[in-house]
C-alpha cells in the first residue's frame, strides 16, 4: 500500500521567512484496516514478544477513573514500529522495534491510558508468544485498536499555530484574511502540521503545549502521535492521499478517518515524547482532547 500526500498549494515560509529554520520531517503512518504479521508495523497488530516474558500487567489500577477498585488489567498491544519501515526513530543502541501498550481504561488525573512503551532486538526475541492475552471485559473499548497495517510517508510540517509566538501568530492571522485566496487556505489546517498518527516533526496541539524533561532535567522530543481521527473534512482538504480522495466525501470519509476505532478523549490524540540524550530513551505521554 503507497498512500501520497499532495504538495502544499505554496510554501508558507516563502511568505513568512521565519518560518524556514523551523520546518521539520514528519512520518505519518497512515493507518489502514489489514492483517500486519507478527513481524510488521502496526497499529493494534500482533507485536513480537518473546515466550518467556511475562505480558504486562496495568502497574497503576489504583488511578483507573473509578469510583471503585479494580484489579490490574493486561495491558493492550497499541503499535509495533520496525526500523526498516521508520529508521527516523530515536532507537537506542542495538535495538530496531519499538512497541507500544496500554492500559485500556482511564487513568487519573489525565484521563488516558497508562502508557508504556519497550525498545526491543527482533532477533533477540527468539520463540515469540502466539497470541496476547484476550482483552479484560472491562476494557473500554475506546481504547481497543481494530489491528492495522502501516504506510509510512514522510512529509514536511511547520510548528502547529499554539508554538508560535503570539506577534507572529497575529501577523498569520491578518494574512489569512487579507490574501487572495479563493480556496480557503488556513495554516493550521493545511499549512503547518500534518493530522493523524505520526513519528516525529510538531505535536499537532488540540490544546495548549505541553513541555516535557525526563527524571534528568534533559527537555524531551516528539516521538510520535497515536490519533483518534486521521483527517477530518476541513484537513482533507490538503491532508487526505491523492489516492484516495474518491473517499473525501460524507459517506465515505469513516473509512480514512478512523480506521483504528480508537477514541482518545474527544476524538484527541495521544502523544509521546523521549529523551534523545538518555542512552535508554525514555518515554512520557499525554492526551489532549478537545
Amino acid at each position: 500500500m503507497s498512500l501520497t500526500t499532495p504538495s502544499a498549494p505554496f510554501d508558507i515560509a516563502a511568505v513568512f521567512p521565519e518560518l524556514a529554520g523551523q520546518r521539520r520531517t514528519a512520518v505519518r503512518l497512515h493507518p489502514r484496516r489489514g492483517r500486519p504479521a507478527i513481524t510488521d508495523s502496526s497499529v493494534g497488530g500482533p507485536l513480537l514478544w518473546p515466550a518467556d516474558e511475562p505480558w504486562p500487567m496495568c502497574p497503576e489500577p489504583q488511578t483507573h477513573d473509578s469510583s471503585e477498585g479494580r484489579d490490574p488489567l493486561p495491558l493492550i498491544p497499541v503499535m509495533q514500529l520496525i526500523t526498516r519501515d521508520v529508521p527516523e526513530l530515536p532507537f537506542p543502541h542495538d535495538t530496531d522495534t519499538l512497541q507500544v501498550l496500554w492500559c485500556p481504561l482511564d487513568h487519573e488525573p489525565y484521563f488516558q491510558p497508562h502508557t508504556i512503551v519497550h525498545w526491543r532486538k527482533a532477533e533477540a526475541v527468539g520463540h515469540h508468544l502466539i497470541e496476547a492475552p484476550t482483552p479484560d471485559p472491562d476494557s473500554d473499548d475506546s481504547y481497543l485498536p481494530t489491528a492495522c497495517v502501516l504506510a509510512p510517508e514522510r512529509v514536511q510540517e511547520y510548528p502547529d499555530a499554539y508554538e508560535l509566538s503570539t506577534e507572529l501568530w497575529d501577523r498569520i492571522q491578518a494574512w489569512e484574511i487579507d490574501f487572495p485566496n479563493p480556496d480557503g487556505w488556513a495554516y493550521g489546517e493545511h499549512l503547518s502540521t500534518a493530522p493523524g498518527s505520526k513519528v516525529g516533526g510538531w505535536p499537532q496541539w488540540i490544546q495548549d503545549p505541553v513541555p516535557f524533561e525526563c527524571s534528568r532535567g534533559h527537555e524531551m522530543a516528539h516521538l510520535l502521535t497515536i490519533a483518534s481521527w486521521e483527517l477530518d473534512i476541513e484537513s482533507g482538504k490538503r491532508w487526505a492521499p491523492m489516492e484516495e480522495r474518491p473517499l473525501l466525501t460524507l459517506n465515505a470519509l469513516p473509512e480514512i478517518q478512523n480506521p483504528t476505532d480508537l477514541m482518545i478523549q474527544d476524538a484527541g490524540s495521544l502523544y509521546l515524547f523521549v529523551c534523545l540524550e538518555c542512552p535508554e530513551r525514555p518515554v512520557d505521554s499525554i492526551s489532549q482532547g478537545s
